[in-house]
């Protein structure tokens, strides 16, 4: 990436006429310390062959052209061009501006526009200067988010592969207890089978934890594409799944509404939901039968599901730290759990373009909202 101080910047000047493109180079000569190659092109077609075989640090293009608009060039150079291309700035120039033409140029990743009555009343070095500073720090971004997008696949493929590496000794270690248990049983005191009651309880935690840090770590980066699939469906099943549960606990779920189709990711929404009825079951209230309504709305661009439970509810002050990486309200003594659940949640949700947040009174109940962005 070049400096304004160090380096030359190459640019192209596409307009067919003549003195403005002398009026560009005069604005340019005159900026002191920054020094510009310059080339030239009166066509779009001309300018292509030109960009074709030779990159450019930026880009002055008038909108008026003999055989196309300034527009047709720019798509070329950002759609075409694709990564030769990333780093250049581009301006447009149109003699009759209009908010329209200006609208579709920044969509198309222009950094600036201006006026040729603006030119010629001599502003011009800034905006330009101000284009290629702007095509830089973008550069700069991209290349700070790929880096960070590697960094962040690099841990999920570590942690998947720990993770799954873990799950074989795990597995031995809860075999051998378990044959302690039916083999050795007469001959342990009561304080031996305590301890080894303890150990198969953790190697059971531990094989849960696993199994979630491996559903994490898959979130993000799997193959999964969105499907559009009917949310109704879903949700019935997953309440197939968990209608032993709700009849050992004696509880009801009832889906309030007819659920609409969505493009989702199938796998992951139905991971989200099997979690919120989970902590719906493990949640309850003592002093009432569990109820769990779920029920969705359209709200904009999005839609929103909602699962209102009548259980132990979450104190306000901590519905924000309930989606947080292991962050648990009650010992694993109390209530089973790795800490992942909810943050796993937050990770799909945020996958289908939206969020997840909680209203809750304590001893009352919580109403979870999840929204889905539409494509």
């Amino acid at each position: 990436m070049r400096s304004f101080f160090s380096q030359k910047f190459d640019v192209l000047l596409l307009d067919d006429c003549q003195e403005d493109r002398e009026l560009y180079k005069r604005h340019m000569t005159s900026m002191a310390g920054v020094e510009f190659c310059v080339s030239e092109a009166d066509s779009v077609l001309n300018a292509k062959e030109q960009a074709n075989s030779q990159h450019f640090d930026c880009y002055v293009v008038d909108y008026n052209l003999p055989d196309a608009t300034g527009l047709d060039f720019v798509r070329h150079i950002t759609e075409q061009k694709g990564e030769q291309s990333k780093d250049a700035a581009i301006m447009v120039v149109t003699g009759q501006g209009s908010e329209e033409i200006a609208a579709d140029a920044f969509k198309l990743g222009v950094h600036e526009y201006l006026t040729k009555k603006s030119v010629s009343e001599g502003f011009f070095a800034r905006p330009l200067l101000s284009a290629i500073e702007k095509a830089q720090l973008t550069a700069q971004l991209r290349i700070f988010r790929d880096k960070l997008e590697r960094s962040n696949r690099d841990l999920s493929e570590f942690t998947h592969t720990a993770a799954h590496d873990l799950k074989s000794p795990l597995r031995r270690i809860s075999s051998y207890c378990e044959i302690l248990q039916e083999d050795a049983s007469e001959r342990l005191n009561d304080d031996e089978k305590g301890i080894l009651q303890r150990m198969m309880i953790n190697a059971r935690r531990m094989q849960n934890l696993i199994d979630s840090l491996l559903s994490y770590s898959l979130i993000e980066y799997d193959e999964e594409q969105r499907q559009e699939v009917s949310l109704h469906e879903l949700v019935q099943d997953v309440l197939a799944e968990f209608q032993p549960h709700i009849d050992d606990v004696g509880g009801s779920i009832l889906i309030k509404s007819d659920l609409p189709k969505l493009c989702i990711y199938p796998t992951r929404l139905r991971q989200l939901l099997a979690n919120l009825i989970s902590n719906a079951i493990k949640y309850r209230s003592e002093k009432r039968s569990l109820k769990v309504v779920i029920d969705s709305k359209v709200d904009g661009e999005f839609t929103v599901i909602s699962v209102r439970d009548n259980g132990q509810g979450v104190d306000p002050s901590k519905k924000e730290e309930i989606f947080k990486d292991f962050k648990r309200l009650h010992s694993s003594e109390d209530v089973e759990g790795t800490g992942l659940g909810l943050s796993i949640c937050k990770k799909i949700a945020q996958r289908h373009g939206g969020d997840i947040w909680v209203e809750s009174k304590p001893s009352y109940g919580s109403e979870f909202y999840v929204s889905i962005k539409h494509t």
